[in-house]
């Protein structure tokens, strides 16, 4: 699919490149075009109010000879008619004509009503001009416009390929780069939906081998089962939070999420964070990790309450899970510049410097062997990173052997304006 985008991407690319070229260059092509003719006709015009000398010449054909001092570069000759339309001289300028052949000419010439024209058969342009001295008719070699015609003609063509050949190597290069993203993106869900398969078939394999085990035991009482009954309930639990997880991810992809809220209001954060820590100390208490707290009261921030507090929970549950036995969690509330910064730190194992990086990618875990243990499938801190990023916030990890587990959560503040309103 991503290779299919790509040819497409480059086709209309090229397709809108070669439009406005060709257009660009057509219109360069004509206007070129008509300013030779103009350089042509003006030719004709300074040819026939120049005093050139009068020659009756006895050539036979019309042939080129070197320029005699005449500003015109376009070969040109002059036939002046008297009142009696007959040949009076020819004037020349990089020409020379016979009187036969002038006489011809001039024939087919004044044949025409039209002051100017062109004598395709003899490749010539003409321009008369009648005053009281008689008439003028000047006559212009079409081969010096042709020659220049073609030459202009093959330059534009040379560019035209030139800059399609370029354009289509830019292209190619611009179509990797601007469909990077959706590469990853494609590759991702993929992923996502690979791993989510297989989240999924692991608790309903589980369901049905109970099931078929209640149904090899027709005989036997609820009670009897109940091992397994509670077995085929935990299970169940286990994918109805997986599936609403993956509901919540996939809504917020799509912009759902914030649709289906109502508009963002004041919060006491503090007391959010606070309620939070209460609710984990037996949690704690129970895996025999210390928890302290240091929060800084009267934070106020704007935002969702469920989401907000859903971070918590997720920031907390994490590190009560790995914090280890007799190991402690800090949780630090305070503001810092216009922020709101949450700090959750805890002791345990670090984590390793080159997965921090992916610790916020959807399934991902740093130990595998312990997640059907602590019962998690790798969403939680991707979910928190999606409701940060919505509240326009900044989430960031750090872990070493020192400091321990440091989850980091920046929430801007609301300006002094909006505190007042409230």
């Amino acid at each position: 699919m991503i290779k299919k985008l790509r040819r497409r991407f480059v086709l209309v690319n090229m397709i809108f490149v070669i439009t406005i070229l060709s257009a660009v260059l057509g219109i360069f092509y004509y206007a070129n075009y008509k300013r030779i003719e103009r350089q042509t006709v003006m030719a004709l015009y300074q040819a026939a109010d120049r005093n050139l000398p009068d020659r009756l010449p006895d050539k036979v054909e019309i042939t080129r000879r070197p320029q005699r001092n005449l500003p015109p570069l376009v070969p040109v000759f002059v036939v002046k008619l008297n009142n009696r339309n007959s040949i009076e001289n020819i004037r020349e300028n990089n020409l020379t004509v016979t009187r036969e052949l002038a006489s011809t000419l001039v024939e087919l010439a004044k044949a025409n009503d039209s002051s100017q024209g062109e004598l395709k058969d003899y490749s010539l342009r003409y321009l008369k001009i009648t005053s009281i001295e008689g008439t003028k008719i000047a006559f212009a070699d079409q081969r010096y416009e042709r020659n220049n015609l073609k030459t202009l003609l093959i330059n534009c063509l040379l560019v035209f390929l030139a800059a399609v050949f370029l354009f289509l190597i830019l292209s190619i290069f611009l179509s990797r780069l601007a469909l990077r993203p959706v590469e990853t993106a494609w590759r991702m869900q993929n992923q996502f939906i690979a791993d989510a398969s297989h989240e999924l078939k692991t608790p309903l394999t589980v369901i049905l081998a109970n099931l078929q085990i209640l149904s090899l035991h027709k005989e036997c009482t609820i009670m009897e089962q109940q091992k397994w009954l509670n077995n085929t309930k935990e299970e169940a639990e286990r994918m109805k939070q997986l599936v609403e997880e993956l509901l919540f991810l996939a809504r917020s992809d799509t912009g759902a999420v914030q649709a289906s809220q109502t508009a963002m209001v004041p919060l006491d954060f503090s007391d959010i964070v606070l309620n939070g820590v209460l609710l984990f100390e037996s949690v704690a208490f129970e895996n025999k990790v210390n928890l302290e707290n240091k929060i800084d009261p009267g934070i106020i921030l704007e935002g969702f309450e469920v989401q907000l507090r859903q971070v918590i929970t997720i920031l907390l549950d994490n590190a009560c899970k790995y914090a280890g036995k007799h190991g402690s969690i800090s949780v630090r509330l305070k503001k810092s510049s216009h922020y709101a910064v949450l700090t959750v730190q805890n002791t345990g194992d670090p984590i390793p410097e080159k997965e921090q990086n992916h610790v916020f990618e959807r399934f991902y875990r740093t130990d595998e062997s312990r997640v059907r243990k602590e019962g998690g499938y790798g969403l939680g801190l991707s979910i928190a990173k999606t409701i940060v990023d919505h509240h326009k916030g900044k989430i960031s990890l750090t872990s070493n052997l020192e400091t321990g587990t440091i989850f980091t959560v920046s929430l801007p503040l609301p300006s002094r304006q909006y505190l007042n309103k409230i």
